[in-house]
């Protein structure tokens, strides 16, 4: 009988821990956790700027306006040296130049860019020239342009001719790229070579073919 007295109160008292336990328990789950208060964002205050008491005057910045009879024109100053001036054509001395165009105005003459140009070493046949051949007369002078004018082909001509055009004409010795126009016009007998130029060797094959001037009138 002790025993099992003993062993009731032994269990009672676990009973009695295990609801103590259990409600405890409950307890803690129950409480609520206090919630975290963040501070407040603070905001950017702008602030307005301040309307002026007395509105401020807006200077006059526009240039005073002269009248146009005001201007005068005056003369360009001198450069401050000779390196900075302008070529003047006038003075430029003859160098060789690439003439365009050409417009032929007799057997071994033309004009081109206001120049008026000889062939060198040749006598020029003038438009003008009659040939007479076995008692027979011909214009010679207006084949022989012809002949030059469609030897030329409005091709550009270079020549040794001076800065600036002149009334007078020049006598120079012109190229077609690596072609001498002067010893075709001589070697086809559409111009005389001059005494001792270059071009005797040529005349002497043209009289000697009777080519160009050289040639009888035709029919003969």
């Amino acid at each position: 009988m002790r025993l099992a007295g003993l062993l009731t109160g032994i269990g009672g008292i676990v009973f009695v821990s295990a609801v103590v336990f259990g409600w405890g328990q409950s307890q803690r789950m129950a409480i609520p956790m206090p919630e975290t208060e963040f501070p407040p964002e603070e905001t950017q205050q702008i602030e307005e700027p301040a309307a002026p008491t007395t509105p401020q005057p807006v200077p006059d910045v526009t240039a005073p306006q002269a009248p146009i009879t005001e201007f005068e024109r005056i003369a360009p100053r001198e450069p401050l040296s000779s390196l900075g001036a302008p070529e003047d054509p006038a003075t430029r001395p003859p160098r060789e130049t690439l003439l365009h165009r050409p417009v032929v105005i007799a057997a071994g003459a033309f004009e081109a860019q206001g120049h008026r140009v000889a062939l060198e070493g040749i006598e020029v046949v003038s438009p003008q020239e009659a040939c007479e051949r076995s008692g027979r007369s011909w214009p010679c002078g207006v084949y022989a342009r012809t002949a030059f004018r469609n030897y030329l082909r409005g091709r550009s001509i270079s020549c040794t001719v001076p800065g600036m055009p002149g009334e007078e004409t020049v006598v120079s010795r012109c190229m077609i790229g690596n072609a001498d126009p002067a010893s075709w016009l001589v070697s086809q007998g559409w111009a005389r070579a001059v005494a001792g130029g270059p071009y005797e060797e040529q005349q002497r094959e043209a009289l000697d073919a009777r080519r160009g001037i050289h040639a009888a009138p035709a029919g003969n």
